[in-house]
């Protein structure tokens, strides 16, 4: 090959490479920005919040956009054109057709309001598809009720769902709604917790549970969330299709939110 021909070649190659490490630098820093703003930054909490408790909490790089709490245990579940209704009383059972006003924020959490021992499913509709989540009273009834009452309440509609490098799709808040549910920590050999498939309620921050939910899609993310007991099982799912596509799809990874969300019984 004429020496002119190869270094083009080589001018081109260095030029691809180049444009790959820019592009791969952009993406990482798209995902750093919404970290430090709140949007993915929320499964960092539920995962390593020790860790990241100090890097949102003095930020100070004035190219990042600003932290609108002051501190990581005062995180509203909604905010602003985000927010729906507020409750000053003790929450009573929703309406369960539809019909219930969207609200947000509650002073106290939920009665129970499911059947004991039924299994409720919640079907999420984003931009880019749907897919559903089990809750199994049978499995944790406190959690199922939660997960379900905030279906009814629409507490869901508006909120982020994310796709976690290591094969966990989350829908929710990074915040409470006004209180935190107390859970017993699982049990369950760390081998054996939370296998493929299943649906988690992700501990809050202070402990317990404030109602966002993650599905386990593979071995990897089985693995990132296994070491931890405070995440409690409420479902199993045998078909991940769905949430494999909204898991894949670009919006995923940056700003795909919760359009609507229904509640529906099992057989």
């Amino acid at each position: 090959m004429p020496k002119k021909q190869e270094t083009k070649k080589r001018r081109v190659a260095a030029a691809q490479q180049v444009a790959r490490q820019q592009a791969a630098a952009a993406k990482a820093e798209r995902r750093r920005r919404l970290i430090v703003g709140g949007i993915v930054g929320f499964l960092a909490l539920a995962l390593i919040a020790p860790l990241t408790a100090g890097l949102i909490l003095n930020n100070t790089d004035p190219e990042l956009p600003p932290v609108t709490t002051t501190s990581i245990f005062d995180l509203p579940w909604a905010t602003g054109e985000f927010a729906g209704a507020t409750l000053t009383t003790p929450t009573p059972c929703p309406a369960t057709d539809g019909t219930a006003e969207r609200t947000t924020e509650f002073i106290t959490a939920p009665p129970l309001c499911v059947d004991p021992g039924a299994v409720y499913e919640l079907t999420f509709e984003t931009a880019v598809g749907s897919f559903t989540l089990p809750l199994d009273t049978a499995v944790n009834e406190e959690v199922a009720n939660l997960g379900a009452v905030f279906g009814w309440y629409k507490t869901y509609e508006q909120t982020p769902v994310n796709a976690s490098t290591g094969g966990l799709l989350w829908v929710g808040s990074p915040g409470d709604a006004g209180f935190t549910l107390p859970v017993t920590p699982t049990e369950t050999p760390i081998n054996e917790r939370y296998p493929v498939g299943s649906v988690l309620a992700i501990p809050g921050i202070n402990g317990g549970t404030t109602g966002a939910l993650m599905v386990v899609l593979d071995d990897e993310g089985a693995d990132a969330v296994r070491l931890d007991p405070r995440y409690v099982q409420v479902g199993t799912i045998d078909d991940l299709t769905d949430h494999r596509a909204v898991f894949d799809s670009p919006e995923a990874s940056t700003t795909l939110l919760v359009d609507s969300v229904s509640v529906a019984k099992a057989g």
